[in-house]
């Protein structure tokens, strides 16, 4: 399975491989016609079996939010093909997933009812978001006015209120908020005991092994390790300790 993603009015070519080798850590090629595009990922063959808790390790641009954004659908491949059974919800990036010109309050209706296919009991349910997210008054405010803090708080708060067969959480949205470390983090481990699968990106090894126990290890787009989450561990150090 490979990922190639074009890259377009960047500027430069050498430009172009500074950028996106920050971005993604992939190699910067020319396709058919002249277009340019980065081999985001390359060569990936895996199986996540349901109920598995999954770390993805990699140095910054090694693709994991890339991998992320794959396995939940949000990117198509290139090449080969995903097989999946069963929906990957994602808590990928700080961008929001309806208009942002609606409030909050509307934000939690729309995914009640989506999942629900009632309003009965959304009363209890917006309480209960209010408080768990802190944003008070600022639920009936457009989203657009939210800081990132605040829409990644209303994103995990409505995500983890409803039961997923799998949950692809790229825990580098929450950083620098104490927030997310602290409160988030309670709410994930409950959240877990419902989830069938849990595919994990952070640099955090507490974090990491809170909460999986296999690893995968990507290096420039590649899967360089696949096993046991301590072993996973010991390869990246290895990998990466004099980079």
């Amino acid at each position: 399975m490979c990922l190639d993603i074009p890259v377009e009015g960047v500027g430069s070519r050498s430009l172009k491989s500074v950028l996106v080798g920050g971005l993604t850590g992939g190699l910067l090629n020319r396709k058919r016609g002249g277009l340019l595009a980065v081999q985001a990922l390359s060569d990936l063959n895996f199986t996540i079996n349901k109920g598995e808790r999954v770390a993805l390790l990699g140095h910054n641009g090694a693709g994991k939010s890339t991998l992320l954004r794959l396995l939940s659908d949000v990117y198509t491949p290139t090449h080969g093909r995903i097989r999946r059974f069963g929906k990957v919800a994602p808590l990928i990036n700080k961008s929001f997933w309806v208009d942002t010109d609606l409030s909050g309050h509307h934000a939690a209706r729309a995914q009640y009812l989506l999942n629900c296919n009632t309003m009965v009991g959304f009363n209890d349910f917006l309480n209960e978001l209010v408080s768990f997210t802190e944003l008070a008054d600022f639920i009936n405010l457009p989203i657009r006015t939210y800081s990132d803090g605040m829409k990644t708080r209303l994103q995990f708060g409505l995500l983890t209120a409803f039961r997923h067969d799998a949950l692809a959480l790229d825990e580098g949205m929450g950083t620098g908020d104490q927030w997310f470390l602290s409160k988030a983090r309670k709410r994930l481990a409950l959240f877990l005991g419902e989830v069938g699968t849990l595919i994990l990106a952070s640099h955090s090894r507490d974090l990491l092994s809170q909460f999986c126990t296999r690893g995968l290890v990507l290096q420039h787009g590649r899967l360089v390790f696949d096993g046991p989450l301590d072993e996973a561990f010991a390869n990246y150090q290895e990998r990466f300790s004099n980079s």
